[in-house]
């Protein structure tokens, strides 16, 4: 019995109509999915936040979500599962410091008559962005590393606009007759006050997937040993993950440390020792100490610049303190989901 042949121009043909019909699905849903690419890029223009009469753009404001969400997220998940209504909301509270931040550069140089618009503020801008893209020039590298960041060019030529802002703010305010401190005699005394301390730590760090009753422990255990007369340099190389300070302790003023650390070093008299003091870092033992002469003498340039930072950001903060930011409808209306 003779064999039938096998059909192969209808099963090419088949084949062909196949692929042609995933290509025609392929297109589809490319069509589809950059129509709503494009749709939310569209977005980055909305206005997502009022501040102290200044407009907050989405693509800004996506770039705080996004950066705060890759920040926060670990804090939120446990066993697999993020709750992302709380998530969400720990990310809005902490845009709205941010850009009360921005602003609040924004609005004390405008007491001074100057604004991110000013030519020399956007020629500095521009020169430090122009030598980034030279850096990253080659394969689109400078366009990913926007991306790896969560940021539009846009977005970064506005943060380097406020960097430059400040640093034209920072040079009026030190001048002479400005309101930071500059002579160098009266920084020094000012040293000496007691709005200057100096003291070293013992830090026990909560590293991500730590025990922090476990470091609470050992931190008790540290004191207990300083207390039954162990010398604190022993116990600071035996216990502490500070591993940056400086072998004469940390010599600072306010807004330098973060909160908890800097109110219970000012609250301590020289020679006293802190109980453990928990931050959002870790657990501390702070030793408020005497400070040298000689020291504040070989090092008087870079407390002086120290001091003159501390001071221009207090003068920031007091008045980003006094803006209020509020979401549009806009940004209220977004899920989590939806911000990506």
């Amino acid at each position: 019995m003779n064999k039938k042949k096998f059909p192969i121009k209808k099963l090419i043909a088949t084949v062909l109509l196949l692929v042609i019909a995933a290509i025609a699905v392929f297109a589809v849903i490319y069509a589809v999915n950059k129509y709503e690419e494009e749709k939310y890029l569209e977005t980055f223009g909305q206005s997502a936040m009022e501040v102290g009469g200044h407009t907050v753009t989405f693509d800004l404001y996506r770039y705080f979500y996004l950066n705060y969400r890759d920040e926060l997220i670990y804090d939120y998940t446990a066993d697999g599962k993020t709750d992302t209504k709380a998530l969400d909301r720990a990310i809005r509270e902490r845009i709205e410091d941010a850009v009360t931040g921005l602003y609040g550069s924004v609005s004390l140089a405008a007491d001074y008559g100057m604004t991110v618009s000013d030519k020399d503020v956007k020629a500095a801008a521009n020169e430090y962005v122009d030598a980034v893209k030279e850096y990253y020039k080659t394969d689109g590298a400078y366009k990913k590393e926007l991306e790896n960041n969560h940021m539009t060019e846009k977005v970064f030529e506005f943060l380097m606009s406020i960097d430059s802002l400040e640093d034209k703010l920072f040079t009026v305010l030190v001048s002479d007759g400005g309101k930071i401190e500059d002579n160098d005699e009266k920084l020094m005394q000012k040293f000496l006050t007691e709005d200057f301390v100096r003291a070293k730590q013992i830090f026990i760090e909560n590293d991500e997937g730590e025990d922090v009753e476990a470091n609470r422990a050992l931190a008790n255990e540290a004191l207990a040993a300083y207390r039954d007369g162990e010398s604190l340099n022993t116990l600071i190389g035996r216990y502490s993950e500070d591993f940056s300070m400086p072998a004469d302790g940390y010599y600072f003023t306010y807004l330098e440390m973060i909160d908890e650390f800097e109110r219970a070093a000012f609250a301590l008299d020289d020679g006293e020792v802190s109980e453990v003091v928990e931050s959002s870092e870790g657990f501390h033992i702070i030793f408020r100490l005497p400070k040298d002469d000689a020291y504040l003498q070989a090092n008087f340039s870079d407390l002086k610049a120290q001091y003159q930072t501390s001071a221009f950001y207090k003068l920031i903060d007091e008045r980003s303190a006094a803006l209020r930011a509020s979401e549009t409808e806009f940004a209220r209306g977004l899920s989590y989901e939806e911000i990506h």
